[in-house]
């Protein structure tokens, strides 16, 4: 990718210099660090993005010369948030993990503070496909579709129900059992959403168990790619 300023963002940074972090040294997470350094699957990435939402990146400005003077000296400028911009056109907003990554990158380039989440939906406002974490190291990571999606972490729990009601209405349609979306994004590290499936009454009439209505109702859903657009950061299915 070639480094991309001209982007059109001055004065755009809406999202990325709302946090404020008072007492931030611009120093890493060595845990976060480590994390990224043994990253080698997509559950990996999967849990490197969960893992990133409430941290603390630096995105980064630098200033963008717009015109000089009858001189040559500069006339106006603004700040633009950098980005990359691969040979197929996507661009990557870059984000660092510490001031110390962002120096071996570019000693002159200005940091901007911002929850994780925050920087992945300020690069979807932008019109990027993909969150480039330490781009000159130490362990350089690209959060790209869904993976970018997991770091936005934007769940739209009102579709989400609609579309798992529709999908499980098969299973429900009887009255016998219900299906509620349950947020458990506080509570749970590996998973966004669960599905929890409520026996109204007594024994289903057919004489199924409600585990066994549970797989398949998590055969369902994990067979239709929308729920992983709806929840990418995993759906699972429990009962009681």
């Amino acid at each position: 990718m070639r480094e991309d300023t001209d982007i059109g963002v001055a004065g755009d940074g809406r999202r990325l210099a709302a946090a404020a972090f008072p007492d931030d040294d611009g120093t890493a997470d060595p845990a976060l660090r480590a994390l990224m350094r043994d990253a080698r699957s997509t559950q990996d990435l999967i849990a490197i993005a969960r893992s990133l939402r409430d941290v603390r990146l630096l995105a980064t400005v630098v200033a963008v010369l717009d015109s000089v003077g009858d001189d040559g000296a500069e006339k106006d400028s603004h700040m633009a948030v950098v980005s990359m911009v691969n040979d197929a056109g996507d661009k990557g907003l870059l984000a660092f993990t510490g001031v110390d990554s962002l120096s071996e990158w570019n000693p002159e380039a200005r940091p901007v503070p911002a929850w994780g989440r925050d920087v992945a939906r300020g690069a979807v406002d932008d019109g990027a496909s993909a969150v480039i974490i330490d781009v000159a190291g130490p362990q350089r990571i690209v959060l790209e579709g869904p993976l970018l999606d997991v770091l936005a972490d934007q769940l739209d729990l009102t579709q989400l129900d609609a579309r798992v009601q529709a999908a499980l209405a098969p299973l429900t349609a009887d009255g016998w059992l219900d299906a509620h979306v349950v947020d458990v994004r506080e509570e749970r590290a590996e998973i966004d959403v669960v599905v929890r499936l409520v026996a109204v009454g007594g024994g289903h009439p057919d004489g199924r168990l409600l585990t066994d209505l549970a797989q398949q109702a998590a055969g369902i859903l994990g067979s239709r790619p929308e729920f992983q657009k709806l929840a990418p950061g995993g759906i699972g299915v429990a009962v009681g």
